[in-house]
């Protein structure tokens, strides 16, 4: 704890003419309080507020602290930061190192760009610069002060000598460590990093064989008590098809000792190497539940089936218990491996790769490509003639659209058959790639056989979006949906198709009519999304305001906005319902726990919402929901003027709580009821009715990343392990 005064709490507090203070709350309650504030200039503002503040918001300041420097200098409100001292980088390294405020920090953060001044003439007489040795020199100095350092992150493009290594050793709590190589070609010194007893999580970053890494080997051996291992290397090797990479000089003490590493997550990203039989010896496959591999392209060359072939696809051993996967490329491979053992929990196909942030389907600031620092080439020679990522021989370059879709339909049907058949009573979270559009029937055979899912991210057919409305309520668990805007081959992932928000009359009714004509000359699911939120907001308060089947649903995202859902209430019905309608007539009150039958048939929306064809009250005796299929309507009945078309139908379930799922209506053609019937114009089963005349609905939020970040299927949509 810092040094404080000890005359601090002694210290009178004059009444503000003005009314009562903070002060005058009880200490603990103003330290639950600061507590719960998270932004650095909050925190900083507190500080500067008075003492007791102070006293309470500087640990929290100096909990986690991240310093960032820059080659150029910047300018803020005209003026340069740092003015009248230096960068806030050394300043913060200065206030570490001369202050009282070492023993606080836990986490710390070193990142950015470092100007290392002559560089090339350094390293051709064999010397360090001195600019980076005074930086590596100012670093130790900091963590021999920060005795409760519980994680250190170097992620600066210059290189961290052996004195902050040396200094790292020393720290009884560091249990996270996060190491950077630099990625120039110029001559440095390389050092065997020493190994870490308490060292809980390890990454290391643009690994490149050609630009001088440390060893890492006594690292790995000696750091037994290592569960999550990430180690990422520069995307140069496998643009270049140079397979340099050997995974023996990192694992070769494991293997010689016989002491494989027990960890639970593993993550490569840009791996290129063949795989050799020492590597089984490297891991306890017994142990591992979190596997993540990503490479960054979308497609796989055809140059690089040397060393993907190398790679087994059964698993080494037969009490595999991987209970997570990540990857961001499909190959028959793959997906011969995900089917070779069973019990997956979290399956997550990466829709962001180098070359496509995937914006349409990217709620990130900014999207989700996260760009990795590419090495010089060996050469001036490359392959030419071909797109970003892919070579003159890859199957993304050379086949025709008919044979790539045929190909990536194909692909989809061995992975989904892989998923439903072998993981899908225990899955819970899965993301789907946003190149599979998946039609009414793979939805229901993937709700029919994942019942357990809690997160879900899919990419539907345009047309199908109302039966989706059906099936999704069969997942009594989902908490968390996700609707991707599909994308073609070849299709680039372009921004939305307008940013500029659509305006509608301050009328109503007038606005209804607008909005019901905008769902009408719909063609793509991404014109729809282009909507006014506030219309879109409203339209999803009504579908989703039965608590009975969106009761666990909190957030719900279509395309690049997403909603999160907060509690139900009850609303007066619009202007223009049909007072004549049919309420419940269960004796019971309609509310969101109380699942009715309308006797009318739905609202159309020409299949641009997700509304619910009409049902009649028989029971069935076959469920069976993977024979479901989307009813149509030849002629969709008039749109009440006073209630919004549906995005998001939902359905009915069972008074009894089954866990069996009821099959979809029957097609409605099969009612043989007139068009021109009294109940053709009356209220859809899309809206819940109470037995007092209002309607149930729900309150929505358009929320953005700082909500989503929370949530995996959102979070886990990256480059990033």
């Amino acid at each position: 704890m810092a040094t404080v005064n000890q005359n601090m709490f002694g210290a009178s507090i004059t009444e503000s003419p003005g009314g009562a203070q903070l002060m005058v709350l009880p200490l603990n309650l103003i330290a639950e309080i600061v507590s719960h504030v998270h932004d650095t200039g909050d925190l900083a503002r507190l500080c500067r507020t008075c003492r007791v503040l102070n006293y309470m918001a500087l640990p929290q300041l100096y909990r986690s602290l991240t310093l960032t420097s820059y080659d150029k200098i910047r300018y803020r409100d005209e003026q340069p930061e740092g003015i009248g001292s230096a960068s806030p980088f050394t300043m913060g390294l200065n206030a570490i190192i001369t202050r009282s405020y070492a023993k606080l920090v836990q986490s710390m953060t070193l990142r950015g760009e470092w100007k290392d001044h002559e560089l090339e003439e350094h390293a051709r007489v064999g010397r360090v610069p001195d600019a980076s040795m005074l930086l590596n020199i100012a670093a130790r100095a900091a963590i021999d002060r920060m005795t409760n350092l519980e994680s250190f992150h170097w992620e600066l493009n210059t290189k961290m000598l052996d004195t902050v290594f040396t200094g790292l050793t020393q720290l009884p709590k560091l249990t996270s460590l996060t190491i950077r190589f630099p990625s120039s070609r110029h001559p440095q010194p390389t050092f065997v990093i020493p190994g870490m007893p308490h060292l809980r999580c390890l990454k290391i970053t643009d690994i490149d064989p050609l630009c001088y890494p440390d060893d890492i080997s006594t690292l790995l051996a000696k750091s037994r008590k290592l569960r999550e291992l990430k180690l990422h290397w520069s995307p140069r090797m496998r643009d270049a098809h140079e397979p340099s990479v050997s995974l023996h000089d990192y694992f070769r003490k494991l293997i010689a000792s016989k002491q494989p590493l027990a960890v639970k997550k593993m993550s490569f990203q840009n791996l290129y190497a063949f795989h050799t039989e020492e590597f089984n010896f490297a891991f306890d496959p017994t142990t591992v539940e979190d596997v993540t591999f990503l490479s960054g392209l979308e497609g796989s060359s055809l140059v690089n089936t040397f060393v993907e072939n190398s790679w087994p696809t059964v698993p080494p051993h037969a009490k595999l218990c991987i209970k997570s996967v990540r990857m961001d490329t499909v190959s028959k491979r793959n997906s011969e491996f995900i089917g070779n053992f069973s019990g997956l929990e979290r399956l997550y196909f990466v829709n962001v790769t180098s070359e496509s942030s995937d914006l349409l389907n990217s709620p990130r600031p900014g999207g989700g490509a996260v760009s990795s620092a590419l090495t010089p080439p060996v050469s001036e020679h490359h392959l030419s003639g071909a797109p970003s990522g892919t070579t003159t021989n890859s199957p993304i370059a050379s086949a025709s659209p008919a044979s790539q879709l045929n190909a990536m339909a194909s692909m989809r049907d061995i992975y989904l058959s892989h998923i439903t058949t072998s993981h899908g009573s225990t899955l819970r979270h899965l993301l789907l790639p946003s190149r599979w559009s998946l039609s009414t029937g793979m939805v229901a055979r993937l709700v029919h056989s994942c019942p357990n899912l809690e997160q879900l991210a899919l990419a539907t057919e345009f047309s199908s979006m109302d039966s989706l409305g059906l099936l999704i309520p069969f997942l009594r668990k989902l908490k968390a949906l996700r609707l991707l805007i599909p994308q073609s081959p070849g299709q680039a992932s372009n921004a939305p198709a307008s940013s500029a928000v659509k305006s509608y009359p301050s009328s109503k009714v007038h606005t209804i009519k607008m909005v019901q004509e905008s769902f009408a000359n719909a063609k793509t699911l991404t014109e729809v999304v282009d909507m006014d939120d506030t219309i879109l907001t409203e339209m999803l308060s009504y579908d989703l305001g039965d608590k009975k089947v969106y009761g666990n649903v909190k957030v719900v995202s279509i395309g690049w906005k997403a909603w999160e859902l907060k509690e139900f209430y009850k609303a007066p019905v619009s202007l223009g319902l049909n007072k004549e309608s049919p309420l419940p007539t269960n004796g019971d009150n309609a509310s969101p726990e109380t699942t009715t039958e309308s006797p009318v048939p739905p609202q159309g929306t020409n299949g641009v919402g997700l509304s619910t064809p009409y049902q009649p009250a028989a029971p069935h005796k076959s469920p069976n929901p993977q024979t479901a299929h989307a009813p149509s309507w030849p002629n969709p009945p008039e749109t009440r003027p006073g209630v919004p078309p549906s995005t998001l139908g939902k359905r009915s379930r069972d008074q009894d709580d089954s866990e069996t799922p009821r099959p979809p209506p029957a097609c409605p053609d099969t009612l043989n009821r007139p068009e021109d019937s009294e109940d053709s114009q009356g209220w859809g089963c899309s809206h819940t009715l109470s037995d007092d005349g209002f309607v149930w609905r729900r309150r929505a939020q358009r929320v953005g990343w700082e909500v989503l970040q929370h949530w995996e299927v959102w979070a886990l949509d990256s480059q990033e392990i």
